[in-house]
């Protein structure tokens, strides 16, 4: 359950930095190697030094990419680019945005979370996870000592109480404004008022918490308060909270997945093996085939794209219950999401397809995944919906596990607004 508090949170100095989107960045798993270079030349105080540093020929024990994280910190406190805050505060982050034509408006605030299994406790992840990211996570705060960005995390509040409170605490506070290369409009208040903090802290306490985004962080934290048991504070986390209730503003995009090899079976027999369980339908391009994948969402459906412009949508046929086609003791919410008949009946079962953290990737743009498909570099194209917001939370309180990249939660947060040190 969620057990909060107010930070004094590290924070960019505007008395030295200007410009505020010149030094933050988006999550460093979402970040490509181009927009790593453009981090990099943009402003020498950029958080990607700290998230995602480059790796040089002539590094070792002693100088690699998680010791020079440690260093521009440090030098960056000393230098009074990074300021603390003097009081504990809680920090209301509100990003506005478009999504399909429409302005949407999404608001939260980050705070302290204690640290709890997050298998044995009300603290539920939804997504499983890999290990290279999470080795790679681990050497990084080992040496920083800091959570550099926030977990994402929705909880449940149907009267709106939490985010009532948010909105008349910032009516008379000055936020901080900036917008971003996607057009995002990002906004954070300080509030650090005691009695409304000891109201947010209060009203959260119980709370279930979902994670959203940020689940190999987790993992890492909890790996690291075990490490560091008599560490100050290395029990709690930073973490972004919003309103799951709020759907119109809590927005998941598509994830695709490209494979490189598709087994041993070839292009030809996969329609055909297809053909028992699922309906197959045919289009000659990409824009009717996804219009027709977001029409009818009441059972799995998928798209495949094998190249030769062909592409097909793979509907389950009706009067097949999901029962039927996956065993096992899942719950029905988990049997019927599209990714868990993609990969688990589609992939695994019938198709046989060799499917590992080197073989797969994941992409947003349904045009750039076939694109590749069609370059030679991948072999086969699967195109999903978004998964919606109530199945996040019908799955994980459920405690099923959906595949990795099942959920992009669109706008990401920023890295850089504030920082927890330890």
């Amino acid at each position: 359950m969620a057990t909060i508090k107010a930070f004094r949170g590290l924070s960019y100095n505007p008395d030295k930095i200007a410009n505020l989107e010149n030094v933050v960045a988006p999550p460093y798993d979402v970040i490509s190697q181009t927009m790593q270079n453009y981090f990099y030349e943009v402003n020498p105080y950029n958080i990607i030094r700290l998230i995602l540093g480059k790796e040089s020929d002539g590094d070792n024990a002693r100088n690699n990419k998680y010791t020079r994280a440690h260093f521009y910190l440090e030098g960056w406190i000393k230098k009074a680019i990074l300021i603390k805050d003097k009081k504990p505060s809680v920090y209301v982050y509100r990003q506005t945005y478009l999504h399909e034509g429409k302005k949407r408006t999404r608001t939260g605030f980050l705070t302290l979370m204690k640290i709890e299994d997050p298998h044995k406790s009300g603290v539920l992840p939804h997504e499983y996870t890999l290990n290279k990211p999470k080795v790679d996570r681990l050497n990084l705060i080992k040496k920083v000592n800091a959570n550099l960005s926030p977990i994402f995390s929705l909880y449940h509040d149907r009267k709106f109480t939490i985010p009532k409170l948010i909105r008349k605490s910032i009516k008379s506070v000055r936020p901080i404004a900036m917008l971003d290369f996607e057009g995002v409009r990002h906004q954070l208040w300080r509030i650090s008022d005691k009695k409304t903090i000891a109201r947010l802290i209060k009203l959260m306490k119980g709370k279930k918490v979902f994670i959203a985004d940020g689940h190999h962080r987790y993992e890492v934290a909890f790996t690291y308060k075990r490490m560091m048991s008599k560490k100050r504070n290395a029990d709690y986390i930073m973490v972004y909270f919003t309103n799951l209730s709020d759907t119109k503003n809590v927005t998941i995009l598509s994830t695709h997945r490209l494979l490189k090899k598709i087994g041993t079976k070839k292009k030809a027999d996969i329609l055909k093996l297809l053909k028992g369980s699922f309906e197959v339908m045919k289009f000659s391009n990409l824009k009717s085939l996804m219009n027709s994948l977001s029409r009818d969402k009441k059972r799995p459906r998928f798209g495949i794209y094998m190249g030769n412009k062909k592409f097909y949508l793979v509907s389950l046929k009706k009067g097949i219950s999901i029962s039927m086609v996956i065993k096992g003791n899942k719950s029905s919410q988990w049997k019927k999401l599209d990714v868990t008949v993609l990969h688990n009946l589609i992939m695994k079962d019938l198709l046989d397809l060799k499917y590992s953290e080197e073989n797969i990737k994941y992409l947003r743009d349904p045009l750039v995944a076939c694109s590749l498909v069609d370059k030679g570099e991948y072999g086969i194209a699967f195109l999903l919906n978004p998964t919606k917001v109530h199945q996040v939370k019908e799955v994980a309180e459920r405690g099923n596990m959906m595949p990795q990249k099942s959920t992009y939660f669109y706008p990401k947060l920023l890295t850089g607004l504030v920082i927890n040190r330890f």
